[in-house]
């Protein structure tokens, strides 16, 4: 893998880190303190694994393939269209559910890398 292909997976990881921010922000909004608690621990499970890729990004990223590239890239748009659902003030607490879902599996997919 590129040092730019490295750069790119980083970018997109970093995209859902600043969504999950937005996310929080809309929960503290709307005073749902638990959720925007369950969003500060998500966003520092990313960081951690963004942290650590970028620690090593000058090694060898034997497990990423196009496919983990594929998935970030569908689950950045899931959450994307999570977020907009949500900003619209449509079912609030299920497109939460969704969101965190998609979170935790990014954070599955940066996990991978190694």
């Amino acid at each position: 893998m590129t040092i730019s292909e490295k750069n790119e997976l980083l970018d997109k990881m970093s995209t859902c880190y600043n969504k999950i921010n937005y996310l929080k922000t809309i929960a503290e909004e709307k005073n749902e303190i638990d959720t925007a608690s369950q969003l500060e621990i998500k966003k520092k499970e990313l960081k951690t694994e963004i942290d650590k890729l970028l620690r090593d990004s000058y090694l060898n990223w034997d497990e990423f393939t196009a496919e983990l590239n594929n998935k970030l890239t569908n689950l950045n748009k899931k959450l994307e269209q999570c977020i907009k659902e949500i900003v619209k003030n449509i079912n609030f607490v299920q497109n939460i559910v969704k969101a965190v879902g998609y979170i935790d599996d990014i954070i599955k997919v940066a996990k991978k890398i190694k």
